[in-house]
């Protein structure tokens, strides 16, 4: 019976060889991986917000020893990066896409999803195939690596060329201009401008050019530091501007001289500005300029400063600066200060804080909507989505003196509040781990199907079920209420007997803090241990569970799921 089992096993793997499923495969040879890849480092496991490192790499070739960093700034657990890379495909063809990661990857083909395994994992392999045209083509890569060692390989068998390098720096302002107001057709006229700064009244930019009906394009490549800058144009008719191909201002319209005005958040190193402009009749005037804006003086200590935003982003000019002696609101559907809307706003509190003595300290943020809190530049709580007043709580160890904290928050509509806390001595910790077991308190299972009960498994027993492809009446569903000591993060794992469950696709979801996240695992390439289906935040007020049923979307009853011990583990 046990080899029968083992075959139906590898006929299921041979009929899945075109989802990415976790496969054992020797490492590559060095040319099949992706070469010349732009990456964006992240010191958090989500690869969002701003990079505290752009590179670019030679190859997605990495293995990062436990407690190394991937490069200056960047942290040695709970990091991400997103590389982008251009490749030209000289042949079309079905080839094929391999990865090994540690913890979480992603794999896009331009823009389409080819690998999800986006979750915590020891290395493991995936394997996928795809039909490719020949051409250029963008591939992108998400990876995250939770804690010790970090591995993150890409190869393919694509036929590449080698990716030509890439431009020069444009250290002047490239002007194309275009002898109609709609930038259509080739320029009648290209040349390199100094700056923008153009009053031609009821003249003519060239002789090339029509004194009315022209348009112009300017691009230009500029090095800045990090910080906030200002840009103004100031232009006779329309104008729109660019800062990395993002629209910032939008005045297409026929207008006398007005000037607009919009601040930037702008990562140092290079970036493309470019800016468009039409000319109508009359006169003819075309300006920009920009400069760093200056940072409000910083609060004294213990204050809060507070920086209050018109939007949900904490994007371009704060519309209110204040010094806030706590952070303590409860706006409701009230407005939170004159001049802010009542919903769509954004505030970002910074404050030093003299920590009395070396301890752990419990840091509590309650808050409706997102927040994100930071100290000493390391984020440590995130909870930058939409969701009602929930408590987010942390403990760090700080020691005596000097800390820089912010908090960052956001309101998208109903009710706003924000509440934030730097406490004493953390509680006790909590049990190492709580099972909840098959037919034990917390369990609880439903369906008409049949349920095949089994000796193996944690506690002597376990379940097991042939799947559905659908979801139909009757199926077999089961759910694990943990009872858990104190809201927190805790890695939830799956106990899988030897033998029992042979699906490639078993979806397990978690709820947890008033939100679903899905975990699909293949059962079958686990026999006899304990698999991780991820670290989430529990609130531990009751009602949170982990769920499974046994809708596979496979092949109608030619797998099985197996029902045991789902395990909770405070991280």
């Amino acid at each position: 019976m046990r080899h029968l089992r083992l075959l139906r096993l590898g006929l299921c793997v041979l009929a899945m060889l075109l989802i990415a499923t976790p496969v054992t495969q020797a490492r590559p040879p060095f040319d099949g991986y992706l070469p010349s890849c732009s990456g964006e480092y992240f010191n958090n496991t989500t690869a969002t917000g701003t990079p505290v490192m752009v590179r670019t790499d030679a190859a997605i070739n990495f293995n990062w020893l436990e407690g190394t960093s991937p490069g200056p700034g960047v942290n040695v657990d709970n990091y991400s990066v997103r590389w982008t890379c251009s490749v030209n495909v000289t042949t079309a063809g079905t080839y094929t896409f391999n990865l090994l990661t540690d913890d979480g990857m992603n794999l896009l083909l331009d823009d389409n999803l080819l690998i999800w395994a986006w979750y915590d994992q020891g290395p493991t392999a995936y394997s996928t195939t795809a039909s490719v045209s020949a051409g250029w083509h963008t591939i992108k890569v998400e990876y995250y690596n939770r804690m010790r060692g970090g591995t993150a390989q890409v190869w393919t068998n694509m036929p590449l060329t080698t990716l030509p390098p890439p431009p020069p720096p444009i250290t002047a302002w490239q002007g194309e201009y275009f002898n109609n107001p709609s930038l259509s057709g080739a320029p009648a006229l290209i040349r390199d401008d100094a700056s923008i700064n153009f009053n031609w009244t009821t003249g003519s930019p060239s002789p090339a050019i029509p004194i009315d009906n022209f348009s112009v394009r300017w691009t230009r490549t500029i090095n800045f530091a990090a910080g906030t800058y200002r840009f103004t144009t100031t232009t006779d008719d329309g104008v729109r501007l660019w800062i990395d191909d993002t629209l910032v201002i939008d005045k297409w319209i026929p207008q006398p001289p007005t000037s607009y005005t919009v601040d930037v958040v702008i990562p140092a190193g290079a970036h493309t500005i470019k800016m468009e402009y039409f000319e109508q009749t009359g006169g003819a005037q075309a300006k920009l300029t920009y400069a760093p804006v200056s940072a409000p003086p910083p609060p004294p200590t213990g204050v809060w400063q507070g920086q209050y935003f018109s939007n949900v982003s904490l994007s371009g000019a704060p519309t209110i600066v204040r010094n806030d002696a706590a952070i303590n609101f409860n706006w409701g559907e009230g407005v939170p200060i004159p001049g802010l809307p009542a919903d769509n706003f954004s505030v970002r509190w910074d404050s030093t804080q003299n920590i009395a003595a070396t301890g752990d300290y419990v840091i509590t943020a309650i808050s409706d909507d997102g927040v994100r809190v930071w100290i000493d530049g390391v984020l440590v709580i995130d909870g930058w989505y939409d969701h009602p007043p929930t408590t987010f709580s942390t403990t760090r160890t700080l020691t005596a003196g000097a800390h820089t904290f912010r908090v960052e928050y956001y309101d998208s509509g109903y009710g706003a509040m924000i509440s934030f806390q730097i406490g004493g001595s953390a509680p006790p910790p909590p049990p190492s781990e709580v099972i909840v077991d098959d037919r034990g308190p917390g369990w609880q299972a439903g369906g008409t199907g049949t349920w095949r009960g089994s000796t193996l498994g944690v506690g002597g027993h376990s379940f097991w079920t042939l799947n559905n492809t659908y979801t139909a009446y009757g199926y077999n569903w089961a759910r694990w209420y943990p009872t858990l000591p104190a809201p927190g993060y805790y890695e939830v794992f799956a106990f899988l007997p030897d033998n029992l469950g042979t699906t490639l696709n078993a979806r397990y979801w978690i709820y947890h803090n008033s939100r679903y996240d899905l975990a699909a695992r293949a059962q079958g390439f686990f026999p006899n241990q304990w698999i991780s289906l991820g670290t989430y935040y529990f609130s531990a007020a009751g009602g949170e569970y982990v769920s499974l049923a046994d809708v596979t979307y496979e092949c109608y009853l030619c797998r099985s799921l197996v029902f045991d011990a789902i395990k909770f583990v405070p991280r």
